[in-house]
């Protein structure tokens, strides 16, 4: 009887154990399929027409200056101005007068316009201080080159190009930079485009000895497509008739 009382006892910690086991067999297997339920639809999200949108949103939120895009690559005049005007800003390369690195390339970013939101040039202008690295080098060595991209635009963001990618177009213009002369009408001109595109340029400091800057363009080169840098007539870029109004388009959104 002692012996059949032991066994009864034995089988019934065999069963408990074999439900404790089972249980917590059970629960491992729910948690194992709902982490890859989870996983299976990060992934999907992440590789799928919506990339991105199940992190921050941050990209999806960033939309191009315009809904139209750029020209075609293989207009490349119609592509030259549209992205020296599309652009706020430019990297100025001059030639250094800093001791320690004179006559060395020296590279500077400057606020930009090529004319009115409304009125292309295609001639780039500058607010500038004799102060500043960019005009103590100019007064020394006129010569310069200006380097803009499309990626500004945030097409090339939007098409998930690089910012090197030759799809993604970088103009570079070489050529000598010279004052505005004052009280003229191209001086009028530009300034009035340089302080409707960069509002803040009217509060600086007045003590500067601000001037006009323009550069009279000897040279364009552009990549804007596989198959290495092309060039550009400087006299079929200048008479280019521009007509794109995305900048006006623009800038009416940010006001409303």
């Amino acid at each position: 009887m002692h012996n059949a009382a032991k066994d009864v006892f034995k089988a019934k910690i065999r069963s408990f154990y074999s439900f404790i086991i089972q249980e917590t067999m059970w629960k491992i297997f729910i948690v194992a399929v709902s982490l890859l339920s989870f996983y299976g639809q990060c992934k999907l999200i992440n590789h799928g027409p919506h990339h991105g949108e199940w992190m921050s949103n941050e990209i999806s939120t960033k939309k191009p200056h315009h809904r139209a895009g750029p020209p075609d690559h293989n207009k490349l005049v119609a592509m030259a101005r549209y992205v020296l005007h599309n652009c706020n800003w430019a990297s100025i390369a001059s030639i250094s007068v800093l001791p320690a690195i004179e006559g060395f390339p020296f590279s500077n970013v400057k606020s930009i316009v090529d004319g009115s939101l409304a009125n292309s040039t295609g001639v780039p202008y500058f607010y500038m201080s004799p102060l500043d690295f960019t005009a103590r080098d100019l007064s020394k060595n006129t010569r310069a080159t200006i380097l803009v991209s499309l990626e500004e635009t945030r097409f090339c963001e939007n098409q998930k190009y690089d910012p090197e990618d030759p799809r993604c177009t970088r103009l570079m213009l070489s050529g000598k930079m010279k004052k505005v002369k004052e009280e003229t009408p191209e001086f009028e001109f530009a300034k009035a485009a340089l302080f409707e595109r960069h509002p803040a340029m009217a509060q600086w400091p007045t003590d500067h000895d601000w001037f006009i800057s323009k550069m009279k363009i000897a040279q364009i080169a552009m990549v804007d497509w596989f198959g290495g840098a092309k060039y550009v007539s400087v006299k079929d870029y200048l008479v280019y008739n521009y007509t794109g109004t995305e900048m006006i388009e623009h800038y009416r959104q940010r006001l409303n």
